[in-house]
């Protein structure tokens, strides 16, 4: 008896989150410096909110996991990100991850691919819910930080009223943050 409760305890304690990423997708790419939209499902027992994290396994085409943004509520059910500058490649994949610690991953979308500016952008699934969440997106190239083109940091409100800052904004206070401690250690 011992053994089943303790065996239940851990098969709860392991369980995986049910939110599906259901784009971006393979036939639903992402087009250069245009509004991109992450759309997902989720249960109402999976952690919320969520921070959103782009990858690729090539490190050619970004160079490690890059902050879209913090503290994302799921109940819109989509996310915009605009100005994308990430490289034109195949690859990428979504992430949401604990806000509080990102190496412990919620969900992983489907690789997509990034296409250049002027593509047809890619077919939508259609959504009852019309609201949406955004942010501006800027990516740093495997050698040097790319921005958005304004100096001024870029947010936007999600529903549950918190406040994302563009990732361009989250690496320079994270670079600082690296170099305040390194200056402590010294």
């Amino acid at each position: 008896m011992r053994f089943a409760t303790l065996a239940t305890a851990l098969v709860s304690a392991t369980a995986v989150a049910a939110i599906d990423i259901t784009g971006p997708s393979a036939s639903s790419y992402w087009v250069q410096m245009t509004t991109n939209n992450i759309t997902w499902n989720f249960g109402s027992s999976d952690p919320n909110p969520v921070s959103i994290i782009v990858t690729n396994a090539n490190d050619t085409f970004l160079n490690g996991p890059f902050s879209i943004a913090e503290f994302v509520d799921l109940s819109p059910k989509s996310f915009q990100v605009t100005n994308v500058t990430l490289k034109e490649a195949d690859g990428y994949q979504v992430l949401f991850v604990n806000p509080t610690n990102h190496s412990q991953t919620y969900a992983t979308s489907n690789t997509f691919g990034v296409k250049a500016p002027g593509t047809s952008p890619a077919p939508q699934a259609a959504s009852s819910n019309t609201t949406s969440s955004s942010a501006s997106g800027s990516t740093a190239s495997s050698t040097a930080p790319s921005s958005t083109g304004s100096n001024a940091p870029t947010t936007a409100a999600n529903n549950s009223g918190a406040v994302q800052i563009s990732a361009g904004v989250f690496g320079v206070v994270t670079c600082a943050g690296i170099a305040g401690i390194s200056a402590l250690l010294l």
